[in-house]
């Protein structure tokens, strides 16, 4: 089974043209919709209650206040990883190119910047024996729209950063949220870590999760993503000094190896 997870705070004007997106581009794959209301403001919980009302595969989980990017994708993953436990043993198995497809998970923006035509390619990555699958914006094809240069350079500079100081083969965007896992590694890395594997509050956390997932990734592989951040509606919610003293305490992280220790940054 695929599984999308969307984080969401106050994304009223961009979940329906994304949920239509999604529909359209994945229309022949088994899948659910996790939309992780991370303590909106506007109206994204009425137009997910919405959907799921006539969208069997549309799911809600709330947060009554915001608690960040990282703890809305902990609970969408915990929401998964007991939604296939429940659900997975009365779902008939399924195949695709005659091969039995693995449970994995999608994460990407519910601000409609990342373009639902790259889940096919994620999911096939996947299926054809990767473990961990990013949308990158470095690879070869990859290309970005509407970012201010500020954004480019502080997307770019983290990414050499961490390929300086935690170098993951086959990784050239460390970044970018719009990734395929494997639910195998996911739920690894929840043992290792706990039901909260991300601790961090700020965006360093999309960081945080790739280095603590890819050690249990035998592949790591990267698809061309053409963001489109002129779509987005309103404000960006990024907190660019708040995410660079992540990614110092990502780092001081690694060399201590105390992933648990340390005061994460708020936003």
């Amino acid at each position: 089974m695929l599984y999308i997870v969307l984080p969401a705070y106050n994304e009223e004007a961009a979940l329906p043209a994304l949920f239509a997106d999604i529909e359209q581009n994945c229309a022949p794959i088994p899948h659910q919709i996790v939309v992780i209301d991370d303590g909106s403001t506007d109206g994204t919980s009425e137009v997910v209650q919405h959907y799921a009302q006539t969208h069997q595969n549309i799911h809600r989980v709330n947060h009554e206040q915001n608690q960040g990017l990282g703890a809305a994708l902990n609970s969408g993953f915990q929401y998964v990883m007991n939604y296939n436990q429940q659900h997975g043993n009365q779902q008939e198995s399924y195949r695709d190119l005659n091969q039995v497809v693995p449970d994995m998970v999608i994460t990407m923006d519910a601000d409609n910047t990342q373009p639902a035509d790259r889940i096919p390619m994620l999911y096939k990555e996947i299926c054809s024996g990767s473990d961990l699958v990013i949308a990158s914006r470095y690879a070869q094809g990859g290309l970005q729209h509407g970012l201010s240069l500020g954004r480019r350079g502080l997307s770019w500079g983290a990414g050499k950063f961490m390929h300086y100081f935690a170098p993951i083969s086959g990784v050239r965007d460390y970044s970018c949220g719009f990734r395929a896992y494997r639910l195998s590694i996911l739920a690894e890395s929840a043992r290792r870590y706990g039901p909260d594997i991300i601790k961090s509050r700020n965006f360093s956390g999309m960081v945080e999760l790739l280095l603590k997932v890819a050690p249990f990734a035998r592949l790591v592989t990267e698809i061309p993503l053409e963001l489109h951040y002129e779509r987005k509606k309103g404000v960006s919610k990024m907190r660019i000094r708040a995410t660079i003293w992540g990614y110092i305490l990502l780092i001081y992280q690694i060399k201590r190896k105390r992933w648990n220790r340390v005061k994460w940054a708020e936003e």
